[in-house]
């Protein structure tokens, strides 16, 4: 066994701040405090530029085209997890790779919607005057139902965590704090890390585009 990098800096910070906002834009809508709501929801809209740019030009693991697979090898590999045929022990498996991408979609119309949104009491989303008032109202509706999907895919995604975790003996919470990993054998194919400064500037350059829509 050898304990390998799997994770950089960059790709935890956006696992960890991406889990805090979605906790602090639930807990901001659930007690009213829409202000504070919007801007965690544009805090999220930042967090997912990011991570497109980070996964087409960041380091190996994070890369799209390193764990997009086909949906049926995927759906192979997920019905050999549950029995216990087969184990991953490099970046994203194959049906955790979807499960990234699905959430990224639900996100993101979580905070397009929002966008476009309004409450009838005066406030209004940052791009909602672009649209008449009837659309807005029906993405109002359809953010309240987009967010139940997502706590549906969010206690989806915890459940295959924990029983990594518990019945797999691969502790990917760990990993992903400290972005190491225990290895029966070092990777194949050397792992590329992007330098955490190309990090910072795609961060810096998802937080000015997310601040001019604020605007």
């Amino acid at each position: 066994m050898k304990k390998v990098k799997i994770w950089d800096g960059a790709t935890r910070f956006f696992h960890w701040a991406l889990v805090l906002n979605i906790f602090a834009a639930w807990y901001t809508i659930e007690n009213r405090l829409i202000d504070l709501h919007e801007i965690f929801g544009h805090c999220l809209i930042a967090l997912l530029v990011f991570r497109v740019c980070w996964g087409l030009f960041g380091s190996s693991t994070a890369r799209f085209k390193h764990f997009i697979v086909h949906p049926i090898v995927a759906f192979r590999y997920l019905k050999q997890s549950l029995r216990l045929q087969v184990h991953h022990e490099v970046g994203h498996n194959p049906a955790g790779g979807w499960m990234i991408i699905i959430m990224i979609l639900v996100i993101g119309f979580q905070v397009i919607s929002g966008l476009f949104s309004n409450n009838d009491l005066g406030f209004s989303g940052a791009l909602s005057d672009y649209v008449s008032k009837d659309m807005s109202d029906t993405l109002t509706q359809l953010h309240g139902i987009n967010f139940d999907i997502l706590l549906a895919i969010i206690w989806l995604h915890l459940v295959a965590v924990f029983f990594y975790v518990l019945v797999k003996k691969d502790n990917l919470i760990k990993t992903l704090l400290t972005g190491k990993k225990q290895l029966t054998k070092t990777p194949d194919t050397p792992l590329y890390f992007a330098p955490f400064s190309l990090g910072i500037i795609f961060m810096l350059i998802a937080g000015v585009f997310s601040y001019w829509l604020f605007k």
